[in-house]
């Protein structure tokens, strides 16, 4: 069947790349769901269902091609004295200087285009009066809607600061953007770099996954070692897996697994601790770190995140895990 399509997506594109692949992959397993889509053992579709469908057309793609050189969407490497013997080469021509180009699944990392309407004078004017709103009203103002549209058309500037050469401390750029230094700044300016609502994205995954996650770890307590069997049975003690406790436990628990200490991620602190008494007695790391307030890191109801041995952004009660390790994601980029 393999053999069939990829003879037929042949007939439009000699060599298609992974995206045509996909798409592909998606239509038929759309169509037959019960014959190709990927299934678990106990009948659960395993992430987008078309992953091994799209791998086997994407290899028989490569396979058909190698010997194709006439149809490969990449040019051959040529050397340096064929680049300087070629017709078209310029021997006066600039050379090509290296940039900063979009990576990591970055979409928007450093725009060169102004917003509609907007000139460098009157976004300067809208960072001054972020300012001032920050200074007169507090963190708290990041949920007026004129913050949010103000941050939002200020992102290139932002950006320019973020990405200046030599680069800032986050002191510096907390200073000028502290609106950027709040849990929905720092999402919003997330998004924009990415196109991903991850905060969104992530809360669903440590719910449903995550206990996924213990049950399999619980199923099999066993076969792991004494490390992760002691916390399987902390997480059994909880009489109740809160949300927040199910995403925290899963985890710790891939944490150990994967023989990852649990303050490369986390910081333990009492609950009682203030931004003011973390920068002073906790000796932050420089890499970002979250903070978790509690007697352990299950029972943890309030988070910070840290930078640059530094508290960059406190988040309320109200907030969930899902949300504090967004925000963690969040300063990492």
């Amino acid at each position: 069947m393999v053999r069939i399509v990829v003879e037929a997506m042949q007939v439009h594109c000699r060599n298609a790349k992974h995206a045509s692949c996909e798409e592909v992959a998606k239509i038929i397993v759309n169509r037959c769901p019960q014959t190709f889509a990927d299934f678990n053992e106990k009948g659960e579709r395993l992430g987008c269902g078309h992953y091994s469908l799209l791998r086997s057309i994407k290899s028989r793609v490569e396979h058909v091609n190698r010997d194709n050189t006439t149809h490969r969407l990449r040019q051959t490497k040529r050397t340096r004295n064929e680049e300087d013997c070629s017709p078209n080469s310029n021997p006066t021509s600039p050379k090509k200087v290296r940039c900063l180009v979009d990576s990591y699944g970055c979409i928007n990392w450093q725009p060169v285009e102004l917003p509609e309407g907007e000139i460098p004078a009157s976004l300067e004017e809208k960072k001054h009066i972020l300012l001032t709103i920050f200074n007169s009203q507090g963190p708290g103002a990041v949920e007026r809607p004129d913050v949010d549209d103000f941050m939002c058309l200020t992102y290139i500037s932002q950006r320019q600061l973020i990405n200046s050469c030599p680069s800032l401390s986050v002191a510096e750029i907390q200073e000028q953007w502290p609106f950027l230094f709040t849990r929905k700044g720092l999402s919003n300016h997330f998004h924009k770099l990415t196109g991903i609502d991850i905060s969104e994205r992530l809360g669903q995954a440590l719910i449903t996954k995550g206990r996924r996650i213990i049950n399999y770890f619980s199923s099999h307590k066993l076969k792991w070692n004494l490390g992760i069997r002691t916390l399987i049975q902390q997480i059994e003690s909880e009489e109740v897996l809160t949300n927040n406790k199910v995403g925290t436990a899963a985890i710790l628990l891939m944490m150990k697994y994967y023989k990852e200490n649990e303050d490369s991620l986390f910081v333990l602190a009492d609950k009682t601790s203030t931004r003011m008494s973390l920068e002073a007695e906790s000796n932050l790391p420089i890499t970002p770190r979250l903070i978790m307030l509690g007697q352990s890191s299950m029972t943890a109801t309030c988070w910070m995140v840290s930078a640059e041995g530094r508290v960059i952004v406190e988040l309320n009660k109200e907030n969930t895990f899902a949300d504090a390790m967004s925000s963690l994601v969040h300063s990492m980029y």
